[in-house]
């Protein structure tokens, strides 16, 4: 032993100093090691010699190539792979924690909240491996390892790698590489073709383990464990401990289905059935349509109203008048209510009312009218069938503009009497709640809004504008706070010539001040959630807030947008996608929210699925340069370099940020491997650069896909000072791949509160 461990010393000597050996497992022995280059700790893994004198090193090295281009927060990522001297070896990072293995020796069963979480982290680390063409074979305990609580999935691709490069070098029956109580039925078959499905078996035997206490079936040969499988029922964790949730119990017993096609499709369906409180349709998707049909019999689009005033001008009072009542029916938890986005894309439309309705998902189509005149309006609305075209219910309401909110209060409570709705003592009083008694503060505010939502610079001060002489009039008008507190937000986001910090800051300030007048508003609650989130670093009180926010007003579709970027920003994928996938339902026409779906779901890696939702926001707007930048990212990170130099290449010359863009040609150059072009690029841009903190987060894109590192931490250091929001993804974001294991790039995580 002591021999075999000085000539392994001896042969790594040269870029590893081993300390101890910390285990063995089917293929592979496992030391401490120390990495003289980059002065880290690590973990060598050599392979068993039987293994490795059968395997060879030019195919065992050559198949490990695929896991090594496998980067997730979840997966322990392989440093280094080699033969020295006759060991085959590879590298990953050492993991101070413990593995679930050691776990369960100590507890024997975790708790299911524990059990679920750890599955589901598991099974994004699949899902995204299996989009990568990459099947592990070998998920069990003792390769999963806990860190702050949080599960890495260790040895991907390793047991493929051995599998492979071994076939038709053993002879004999049944030899097969993986760990015979956690393999699927096709892999202790021995069958060459193993899918993504063989995978999800083998983690429902590991969620069954921890639920239970040990695997559905146990043997202590692979013969024992077929034996068993063949002779036994479809076990049931909830039968042995009935504290386990049916719907976790539902989710187990498909994933161990002995045919692959009974079992889920994806990694990411288990993961989604596991997020699921009750998970009946699991195995029925008719039942899953059903309750689709349910939610859509109560919602309602809401048209928006035409203004019938003889002056034009008035055109922002009907425009206000509609996203209000979007407002007020929006705090009806019950009902599904598309925002105004998408609703404003009918404005002035000759589409019939059952076409905007199956467009929109709805069931109901709210439509109206506006005349003002002087001091007073005339609000006429319809609350229409699209399917009979009958009207549920409409009226007309003649009032002084001191009275508008109590029309608007009226509106929600007809409507839902209308559907069959209830309201909650809360909700009555939320809807009923009037904002203001100034009709002049209202009429300001309705200016703000109306400027606020044309998402430009010089519109946004515009709304600050009418929101501060809305204040002015009425100081205790929250609502208008709240505006304050959205239109600081944007000017953060870009819109603004100041660093983000300070625009962050002044946002805080009115979403606090307008919660200090009405807790109740779903708006100010959000705008201080994402106060917290981009300038405090606060990520607990952040996601207390946004929490808060979705129980005030479930259809507040900016609430579902943030939040969902802050999950995916925390490696929380499966809940971000929910999120997100939820504001589109409510919104499914706007280009900002189709673009969040790409940007969420190109942090989980998700490369396809966040190009097709990245081109069809530029197919709903092809100049909207925020959904075409991260489409770039995406393109580049897949390793469609060309057709991502090529579409940058056809934008740079157009006019707007054309810096951002050339920052963004040289990134692709960059990762491409064409250096000079990139190093171009930044020579000419460099007095930009070096005086313009708004570029720097881009500017670290590129060094870093230069191998600049130096110069990358520098630009990252700089988007730190001023809280650029970009930079809030690091802990997720593939281009920052490269700087993982960099001890910088941990210190910046924490002084992010990532650490």
């Amino acid at each position: 032993m002591a021999d075999a461990f000085e000539r392994l010393s001896a042969a790594l000597a040269a870029r590893y100093k081993l300390q101890r050996e910390l285990g063995q497992g089917g293929m592979a022995k496992v030391y401490l090691a120390h990495d003289l280059k980059y002065q880290r700790s690590v973990a060598v893994k050599v392979l068993l010699s039987e293994l490795a004198e059968a395997v060879g090193a030019a195919r065992f090295l050559q198949e490990i190539q695929i896991a090594a281009r496998l980067h997730h927060p979840h997966i322990l990522p392989l440093y280094d792979s080699d033969e020295a001297q006759g060991f085959l070896y590879y590298v990953m990072p050492y993991i101070e924690g413990e593995s679930l293995r050691e776990r369960l020796v100590r507890e024997r069963q975790l708790p299911v909240g524990d059990a679920v979480q750890i599955a589901r982290e598991v099974a994004d680390a699949l899902s995204y491996a299996h989009k990568s063409g990459v099947v592990h074979r070998d998920i069990k305990p003792a390769n999963i390892l806990l860190e702050s609580g949080h599960a890495i999935v260790a040895d991907f691709g390793i047991a493929r790698a051995v599998g492979v490069a071994t076939s038709g070098a053993f002879t004999g029956p049944r030899h097969v590489i993986g760990t015979p109580a956690y393999m699927s039925p096709e892999q202790s078959e021995g069958s060459e073709y193993l899918d993504g499905r063989s995978d999800i078996y083998s983690l429902g035997c590991v969620l069954f383990e921890m639920l239970v206490g040990e695997p559905p079936y146990n043997g202590s040969t692979l013969e024992a464990v077929i034996a068993r499988r063949l002779s036994n029922p479809l076990p049931s964790p909830r039968a042995f401990r009935e504290l386990v949730p049916e719907g976790i119990d539902a989710a187990v017993k498909k994933s161990l289905a002995r045919l692959p096609a009974d079992r889920f499709v994806s990694a990411a369906q288990f993961a989604e059935a596991l997020a699921t409180p009750v998970t009946a349709a699991i195995a029925v998707g008719a039942a899953q349509a059903m309750v689709q049909e349910a939610s859509a019999a109560k919602s309602v689009a809401v048209l928006p109203f035409e203004n019938m005033s003889t002056d034009p001008e008035n055109e922002y009072f009907s425009d206000g008048i509609t996203d209000d009542i979007i407002a007020q029916l929006s705090k009806i938890s019950a009902l599904k209510v598309i925002s105004r986005t998408s609703s404003m894309q009918y404005k002035k439309t000759t589409k019939k009312i059952a076409a905007i309705a199956e467009e929109l998902g709805v069931a109901a189509i709210l439509e109206g009218s506006v005349r003002r005149a002087g001091p007073r309006a005339r609000i006429v609305v319809h609350l229409v069938d699209p399917k009979t075209e009958k009207h549920l219910w409409g009226d007309t309401f003649d009032r002084q503009l001191t009275d508008i909110f109590e029309v608007q209060s009226e509106v929600a409570q007809q409507i839902t009497g209308a559907l069959s709705l209830a309201l909650s003592p809360e909700e009555k009083q939320r809807v009923e709640k009037k904002a203001t008694a100034d009709s002049e503060a209202y009429n300001l505010y309705l200016l703000g809004r109306y400027h606020l939502n044309k998402w430009s610079g010089a519109e946004v001060q515009k709304a600050i504008e009418h929101f501060q002489e809305a204040v002015a009039k009425d100081p205790g008008y929250a609502v208008a706070y709240a505006g304050l507190a959205d239109a600081y937000e944007l000017l953060s986001i870009g819109f603004g010539s100041k660093p983000p910090v300070e625009y962050l800051a002044q946002a805080k300030t009115m979403a606090l001040k307008a919660l200090e007048m009405d807790d109740t508003l779903a708006e100010a609650h959000t705008s201080l959630a994402y106060a917290r989130w981009l300038g405090d670093f606060d990520w607990t009180g952040a996601e207390r807030e946004f929490k808060r926010a979705l129980e005030l007003k479930s259809s507040y579709v900016m609430a579902h947008e943030w939040y969902a970027e802050y999950l995916a920003a925390l490696g929380r994928h499966d809940e971000a996608l929910a999120a997100i996938k939820r504001a589109q339902q409510l919104d499914p026409l706007s280009v900002p929210v189709n673009r969040a779906v790409g940007w969420v779901v190109y942090y989980s890696r998700g490369y396809d699925q966040a190009i097709e939702e990245l081109r069809k926001a530029l197919g709903m707007d092809p100049d909207f340069l925020g959904a075409r930048l991260v489409l770039w990212w995406a393109l580049v990170a897949q390793g469609a370099y060309e057709e991502a130099i090529a579409d940058i290449r056809t934008q740079v010359e157009r006019p707007g940020l054309r810096t951002m863009k050339k920052l963004m040609l040289a990134y692709a150059c960059a990762a491409a491997g064409n250096r000079e072009e990139a190093g171009g690029i930044l020579w000419e841009l460099e007095p930009k650069l070096a005086t313009d903190d708004r570029l720097a987060l881009l500017s670290a894109l590129v060094f870093t896909a230069m191998d600049t590192k130096d110069r990358a931490f520098e630009q990252l250091e700089r988007a730190y000072q001023i809280r650029e929001p970009g930079l809030l993804f690091l802990r997720v974001a593939p281009w920052a791949d490269p700087l993982r294991s960099d001890r910088r790039y941990t210190t910046l995580l924490e002084k992010l509160g990532l650490g």
